[in-house]
């Protein structure tokens, strides 16, 4: 999957220059603008190939084994941030009321949720299990592909491993409830900038244990110092520069 998204974006980036156009995958192009994500969707099937996401008899549909993957990813979350949406305007589209992930939120359908069931369709003889999904929401194209998928799938197991219960399907508006409400639905802000999504990372133990500790030093200090490339000023100029190379 992340082998097909590299090249699906490099077939439109050519057919982009082959139309005289300029093609750009960035999460903001402007700091007003229109956000843009690369969403990771996901569902399970067992060794038979049999579709096993779906549970009707569950909260939103969500089968015990999808919930606790779910509950994993949602533990780890404001860690694997630095990892799915790496860079320095990143956290411009991770934003309340802009139809994108701001808090460690599991949503039915809702486009504000950090993870979100999709909808399905249920008309007449459809099997929704077969249909039935889950979305990852807070990554972009700054992310190499191929680690966004494997922290997300890490975390996801952690939560099957101990067998955490799916967390609490919300639907509404967080900054509407007291710190004390959301913090009992396990709605937490995510980080609010690349930096504070290194600190996340940093100080989440089981995340750097997936990683040779080089490894995570490496990672950590390339991305401190495309912090200290960008500069201080997360505006129009510097979305456009990410609008270019992206």
């Amino acid at each position: 999957a992340a082998d097909r998204s590299v090249v699906l974006r490099e077939a439109v980036r050519e057919l982009s220059r082959n139309m005289g156009w300029h093609c750009s995958f960035a999460p903001k192009t402007e700091v007003g603008g229109v956000g843009n994500g690369v969403h990771i969707h996901f569902s399970f099937q067992d060794s038979d190939k049999r579709p096993v996401t779906y549970d009707p008899a569950r909260p939103g549909g969500v089968s015990s084994l999808a919930g606790s993957f779910v509950a994993g990813i949602i533990r780890h979350l404001p860690a694997l941030i630095a990892f799915t949406a790496p860079s320095p305007i990143s956290a411009l589209r991770l934003q309340p009321h802009h139809w994108s992930s701001s808090y460690t939120w599991f949503g039915d359908r809702d486009r504000e949720a950090s993870l979100r069931i999709c909808p399905v369709n249920r008309i007449g003889a459809a099997d929704p299990a077969r249909a039935f999904n889950i979305e990852y929401r807070p990554a972009d194209a700054t992310a190499c592909p191929h680690l966004a998928l494997a922290v997300m799938v890490r975390a996801g197991i952690e939560g099957i491993r101990e067998k955490l219960p799916a967390p609490p399907l919300f639907a509404g508006d967080p900054a509407t409830l007291s710190e004390v409400d959301r913090a009992a639905l396990g709605l937490h802000r995510l980080p609010g900038s690349l930096d504070a999504a290194l600190d996340a990372l940093t100080a989440d133990k089981t995340v750097n244990g997936w990683f040779d500790p080089l490894a995570m030093q490496t990672y950590c200090g390339m991305k401190r110092m495309e912090i200290k490339l960008a500069g201080t000023a997360i505006d129009d100029g510097l979305c456009r520069r990410y609008a270019g190379i992206y």
